[in-house]
């Protein structure tokens, strides 16, 4: 049986380690995009941006979890947008073992097939109940012909995620499953909170054990053996669906964790 993880809530302490000055996303007033959110923090977005963007919403679609968006192999002809829930980039081996390569959370598109029209060397399938925007390939070039501040933030955006995606392989690479753990839990974190998802350091991670282990090369069994050793050594406690990081600071430097990648 799959075990949940719960939500995270981090304790303050002094400030972060320095990385590099990104653009703060703005308060967004209602229920804004995230997509705005995450895209403002690579380059300020213009109004007619931000409406463009919020027209997108007319794309979205309820999806359930476990639900294969873009299969190995094939070509997508439309961008994914997550709007709410998350995703997952993974391989999986004809044995079924599967390695998730990304998390796709709020704010985070998906566009290889939209503009180039190559199939994907991954499938992208939802881990939980999201909210998808499923953009044709003529809305999406002309969103980008019409609105170059939201192509260039793009630009930017898939920078980030091609470090983040060398920070995966040297996580599992070099560092020990506690060390992994640490992490990511720290990634998720900054990244949650710069779409606005994360207050006070608590964000809602539900995601089951299965998922996490996925994600850092682990075995689900020895994925537990993790969380319980951040417990024992006083860096998290759990209490019902909260976990509470005890010590940010120890987490970050157990982790060798700087953000400046994201």
């Amino acid at each position: 049986m799959e075990t949940m993880v719960p939500v995270i809530e981090v304790t303050s302490e002094p400030p972060e380690l320095a990385r590099v000055p990104r653009h703060p996303a703005p308060e967004e007033s209602g229920a804004g995009c995230a997509l705005a959110r995450k895209l403002d923090g690579f380059g300020p977005l213009t109004e007619p941006d931000r409406t463009a963007l919020e027209q997108l919403r007319g794309y979205v679609r309820l999806v359930e979890r476990h639900v294969v968006l873009v299969d190995q192999d094939r070509v997508a002809d439309h961008a994914l947008i997550v709007f709410s829930g998350f995703a997952a980039r993974h391989k999986r081996r004809t044995s079924g073992r599967r390695q998730i390569l990304a998390y796709l959370i709020p704010g985070d598109l998906c566009d290889r097939g939209a503009l180039h029209g190559y199939p994907l060397a991954h499938a992208i399938e939802t881990l939980t109940l999201c909210r998808i925007a499923r953009i044709p390939r003529a809305t999406y070039l002309d969103l980008l012909e019409h609105h170059p501040g939201i192509a260039v933030a793009l630009q930017r955006a898939r920078l980030a995620e091609e470090a983040t995606a060398r920070e995966w392989i040297a996580n599992i690479g070099i560092r020990s499953g506690v060390e992994r753990a640490a992490h990511l839990l720290c990634e998720l974190l900054e990244r949650l909170k710069s779409i606005g998802q994360a207050s006070d350091g608590q964000f809602e991670l539900p995601l089951t054990q299965v998922d996490l282990a996925e994600a850092l090369g682990l075995s689900s069994v020895y994925m537990n053996r993790v969380l319980q050793a951040l417990r024992r050594d006083g860096l998290i406690a759990s209490q019902g669906r909260h976990l509470r990081i005890l010590a940010p600071r120890r987490l970050r430097q157990l982790a060798e964790f700087e953000a400046g990648y994201l």
